[in-house]
């Protein structure tokens, strides 16, 4: 054996032992610091610690089509509804549809909810959205029986900081709802007297508001006594419109207008003091950022929030998907949602790096929660779990600008095993 072949072979072995000792090290300290979790258990929560619960905002993050995020989902916001006393609920819509989440969680009225998910359902059918599946339908029926239980000022409610949906159907129905009942008579301000004209024609659309958006928004901010007395309960909503309006003329992406609405909606409602929490895309949770782009997550910890994030990764679980998001080879026929296997984090198709460092540890439970940010992990000393590839197009690449650690992006994550698809929602004939 020549002296470059041997020195080839030595340092590959050299290599795989390290390579196995590391393998250990991570087995070994994701043996110490995981747990069950299940609904109603209490020791679902053991890996939670105070410096967990001292955070401002809590963002769970999903690859969405899989049934079991809805559960996690409503277990953590229980608990910390019931720990914190947290009752805002930021959800992954846009402020005219959680509005329309929270007349039904006030009132019970099924008929609110049924518009909202026919619109939710439709999207879905178009391969736009997951939010239309009978899981998060029964969550929301879940949260108002939840409530139900609680005094009215510990109360869930729902904040809508996302862009608008459908083109703001629902946003603009409620903004001409405002100018029926405040800009019945003209105001002698040129602006709102365009607005007001507007809203009294038959069509309606976000490019016709978009030029009035500015000085609207403007006058809002110089006159706010005037607009509390001309719009009474509604100068929120209203406010909230413009504002979101606003981010489309400063041609910000979804991350960057959900991080914006969410500091506008905590000051218009004087919640710096109250603690947020909600489900989001696996994206958006990913806090140091992907490739050279900022996270809805890393944005609010930019501006001085205290942010925790959670990730849900997928072994032998099913996702529903539209066939559009789906390589050829895995469509079913002519079917338009399909339920699929392949996409789980340990696949081909798609793959989560360093995956096996979760499964190596062999918890039999279907939900396990891995606490990552202790201080003696080594997930604070290496990237691992957060690069992500495959057949997909779904690809995640760890921020590249800098370097960075496991930690820096999520600091626990959940393995869900045997988890089912979600459903379409159907309606029910009532």
């Amino acid at each position: 054996m020549t002296t470059n072949r041997f020195l080839t072979v030595l340092s590959l072995l050299i290599l795989s032992v390290i390579t196995q000792v590391q393998a250990q090290d991570y087995t070994a300290y994701l043996r110490q610091h995981q747990t069950a979790f299940a609904p109603d258990e209490p020791l679902s929560f053991s890996q939670f610690d105070s410096a967990f619960y001292r955070n401002r905002i809590f963002l769970l993050g999903e690859p969405h089509g899989y049934a079991a995020p809805q559960t996690i989902d409503l277990t953590l916001l229980k608990h910390l509804n019931q720990r914190t006393g947290l009752r805002n609920y930021l959800a992954e819509m846009d402020f005219a549809q959680a509005d329309l989440v929270n007349q039904y969680l006030q009132t019970g009225q099924t008929t609110l909810l049924d518009s909202l998910f026919n619109n939710f359902r439709r999207q879905t059918n178009a391969g736009t959205s997951q939010w239309g599946n009978q899981e998060f339908y029964d969550k929301i029926v879940a949260i108002r029986t939840y409530n139900l239980t609680q005094p009215a000022i510990a109360q869930i409610r729902f904040i809508g900081v996302d862009w608008f949906q459908n083109k703001g159907r629902f946003a603009l129905t409620l903004l001409k709802h405002i100018g029926n009942q405040s800009l019945t008579t003209p105001t002698n301000r040129p602006t709102l007297d365009s607005l007001r004209t507007l809203l009294t024609g038959d069509s309606l659309s976000l490019g016709k508001l978009l030029p009035l958006t500015a000085s609207i928004r403007r006058d809002l901010t110089a006159n706010p006594s005037y607009y509390r007395q001309l719009l009474g309960d509604n100068v929120l909503p209203f406010s909230l419109f413009f504002e979101l309006i606003n981010c489309a003329t400063d041609k910000l992406n979804r991350d960057q207008v959900a991080a914006r609405m969410t500091l506008f909606y905590s000051e218009q409602m004087h919640l710096e003091q109250e603690k947020l929490y909600g489900l989001w895309g696996y994206a958006h949770i990913l806090q140091a950022g992907t490739g050279k782009q900022a996270t809805f997550s890393g944005m609010l910890a930019k501006a001085g929030q205290r942010v925790i994030t959670m990730a849900t990764m997928f072994k032998d679980s099913k996702m529903l998907v539209h066939r559009d998001h789906l390589p050829f080879f895995l469509r079913k026929g002519n079917e338009l949602l399909c339920e699929v296997s392949a996409l789980n984090a340990d696949g081909k198709v798609f793959k989560v790096d360093h995956f096996d460092d979760l499964t190596s540890v062999n918890n039999p439970a279907s939900v396990t929660l891995f606490k990552l940010d202790a201080p003696d992990s080594p997930y604070r000393q290496t990237l691992r779990l957060v690069k992500t590839g495959g057949l997909t197009g779904t690809k995640i690449e760890p921020y590249t600008l800098a370097p960075t650690v496991t930690t820096d992006y999520f600091q626990y994550v959940f393995l869900v095993k045997d988890s089912p698809a979600v459903h379409l929602w159907q309606p029910v004939v009532r």
